[in-house]
């Protein structure tokens, strides 16, 4: 019997960073979704695939290497439980690109744990996966909110508390766009920049957390009541304090301004760590758009906002 799991990309709306730092986030799955199918063996070999290449090893013998290193991560917590002592075949398949800032790593690591858990017939709640999830993310990379779990999770949008762990379901629909920059920085290797640039001056990267955390709290006021304007006007604010932080740059700029430009677009800010990724813009954009930065026409990414969480079955 296979073990099918499925759960959704996402995108920071509100929030970056300070969550990591006891703040508040605003996080929100969108409609491209990544599959892990496993297949139980009858040994105890691991194998991996996808379109990012294969692996394959004794289940003894396992350790973190990319690409797969979240699922890997999530083998072994399992493993450690000794829920695991049997081999398995695991295929991913993703609509979207590791390299779009749609939180694949989240995704999988979700997806990855559910269909574990199916196979090893362990019930974990919502909020328990993704409490493991955060700490497959830690055990990975050393830093992680656990935000985009909660996403790929819950579906829709979610306000996110990271400690104590904290998840509540927002049931609205945003009208949401992402343009890709063409780069991406590794969330760890832009958190490490951060912290290094305000190692001396503590009290005003603490300012500037508060900063984020109020604009996720008024953010999620004028979320609940579908005020897109003012939401909009809260983006581009917290873009205002992202540029402060140091994770934005004059590329970034152009994107977020040429979008801000259009006629139907309340806000536009980067989406994630920054340094890179997808910048997103809240509200309504002709058909015909294209964002052309330095004659250079960046990839419009059709995404809509998803209320389907996590999804596992056996088959």
């Amino acid at each position: 019997m296979q073990h099918k799991a499925s759960a959704p990309g996402s995108l920071m709306l509100l929030g970056e960073h300070a969550v990591l730092h006891g703040k508040q986030a605003l996080v929100c799955a969108i409609d491209k979704r990544l599959t892990v199918t496993l297949t139980p063996r009858d040994d105890t070999r691991i194998q991996i695939a996808s379109r990012l290449g294969r692996y394959s090893a004794e289940l003894s013998e396992i350790k973190m290497e990319k690409p797969f290193q979240f699922v890997l991560g999530a083998l072994q917590v399992f493993m450690e439980s000794n829920e695991l002592s049997q081999g398995c075949d695991i295929s991913i398949q993703s609509e979207f690109s590791d390299q779009m800032g749609f939180g694949s790593s989240a995704a999988v690591t979700a997806a990855t744990l559910s269909a574990l858990a199916s196979w090893c017939e362990m019930d974990f709640t919502a909020l328990e996966l993704v409490r493991l999830g955060r700490d497959v993310v830690h055990r990975v990379q050393g830093v992680g909110s656990g935000a985009d779990i909660a996403a790929s999770v819950y579906g829709g949008v979610v306000r996110y508390h990271a400690d104590p762990v904290e998840v509540e379901k927002i049931p609205v629909m945003l009208p949401l766009h992402a343009v890709y920059s063409g780069y991406k920085t590794p969330t760890a290797d832009v958190v490490n920049q951060v912290k290094k640039r305000y190692a001396a001056q503590q009290n005003l990267f603490a300012t500037i957390c508060n900063d984020i955390h109020r604009c996720s709290f008024v953010g999620g006021q004028h979320l609940r009541d579908e005020n897109w304007a003012e939401l909009g006007d809260i983006m581009n604010m917290q873009q205002d304090v992202m540029e402060v932080m140091g994770v934005s740059s004059p590329f970034l700029r152009e994107i977020i301004q040429d979008l801000r430009d259009q006629a139907g677009i309340y806000g536009a800010k980067i989406s994630g760590s920054g340094l890179g990724d997808c910048v997103i813009a809240l509200g309504r954009l002709p058909i015909d758009y294209e964002c052309v930065v330095h004659g250079k026409i960046l990839p419009r990414i059709a995404v809509d906002m998803s209320l389907r969480g996590l999804e596992c079955e056996k088959i």
